[in-house]
């Protein structure tokens, strides 16, 4: 893998003295809006790219996210607008954090608009390169492609998000 130069997300600082910060990514997949859903919402399709999730996945259910590391995030549906909108907590030292994915038709393609909002200062870093991590990863998931691999990414894209802070 070619070194790392750019990151794909933002990161977004609360107003008027907030101390929550949000990571934002804003990507075009070359795939179907239902395709795009599917990938994002399908036991099967996330484990590829994310992480094996178990579960429920409708409004108010529960769903389980198994990273490799031992972090089992149990998390909770907020809403469920099949197939534009998914919105979860997903918590993060002791705060649910807030996680929105939304999906559109863009052109020839599909948009995913993903934030992780009410994350602190110290932890944005980290979860800034992780989605970095798994959209780079479901880009390439969607193009039949190799995925990047994880730790290499992360390590990365994790200096430059910190040195962005």
């Amino acid at each position: 893998m070619g070194e790392l130069m750019q990151v794909l997300g933002r990161i977004e600082r609360g107003s008027d003295g907030d101390e929550t910060v949000a990571v934002v990514f804003d990507r075009h997949y070359a795939t179907t809006p239902e395709d795009l859903w599917q990938a994002c919402t399908d036991p099967d399709r996330l484990a590829r790219w994310f992480a094996p999730v178990s579960g429920d996945l409708r409004p108010g259910g529960r769903f389980t996210i198994h990273f490799d590391d031992a972090d089992t995030p149990q998390c909770r549906v907020l809403t469920c607008e099949a197939p534009t909108r998914l919105v979860w907590e997903w918590p993060v030292g002791g705060v649910a954090s807030v996680v929105t994915a939304e999906v559109a038709a863009d052109g020839e393609g599909a948009r995913l608009l993903l934030r992780h909002e009410r994350l602190t200062s110290t932890q944005v870093a980290g979860y800034a390169a992780g989605w970095d991590t798994y959209v780079r990863r479901l880009e390439a998931d969607v193009a039949g492609n190799a995925l990047p691999d994880w730790g290499d990414t992360w390590s990365a894209l994790h200096a430059l998000y910190a040195a962005a802070r």
